[in-house]
């Protein structure tokens, strides 16, 4: 006598950051973003000059599950450093005076305005994608003075970190 044993199959985990190019939706992983103006992307190598009271938004991004497992995710952003050392200043003093404003909104979970809240995303279904959109505005403090002219930084990274969410359940419950 003998019997056999079910398939035992792994599920796929796949989280995707896709950014919106103006006219459809295109991946955003390891990409440079460029700050819009007047809401367009401008042609690469335009260079923006922030000023006070100026408002700049990247463009609209979404994080995507692309897997068949429901997933769990938080968003972070790091990394800056100082673009120009030779200038002898502490350039990251410059995010002292940018107030920046972050909108997650999606079937994930209410619309926050923080980026380390914790998410959920069901799985891909056959039809439809499943994801929230993020939104990041910057705006110069209009009392930033002359102190922080000529001060760059660069090297800021958003980073989408997402594990399986535990909804899964087996044919035990």
């Amino acid at each position: 006598a003998s019997t056999a044993v079910n398939k035992i199959q792994a599920g796929n985990l796949n989280v995707a950051l896709e950014m919106w190019n103006g006219e459809k939706w295109v991946d955003a992983e390891n990409k440079t973003l460029q700050f819009k103006v007047n809401g367009v992307i401008p042609t690469a190598g335009t260079q923006i000059l922030w000023e006070p009271g100026c408002t700049y938004e990247l463009p609209e991004l979404r994080i995507v599950n692309k897997g068949n497992l429901a997933l769990k995710y938080k968003i972070s952003i790091s990394g800056a450093k100082d673009a120009t050392p030779e200038n002898d200043k502490n350039d990251l003093k410059l995010l002292d005076v940018i107030d920046w404003t972050y909108s997650v909104s999606g079937v994930g979970g209410d619309a926050t305005a923080e980026l380390g809240t914790e998410r959920h995303l069901a799985a891909k279904t056959i039809d439809t994608d499943v994801y929230d959109t993020l939104t990041i505005k910057g705006q110069m403090q209009k009392s930033a003075g002359n102190d922080y002219q000529g001060m760059a930084i660069e090297g800021i990274a958003i980073t989408v970190v997402a594990t399986q969410d535990t909804v899964e359940s087996d044919s035990f419950g």
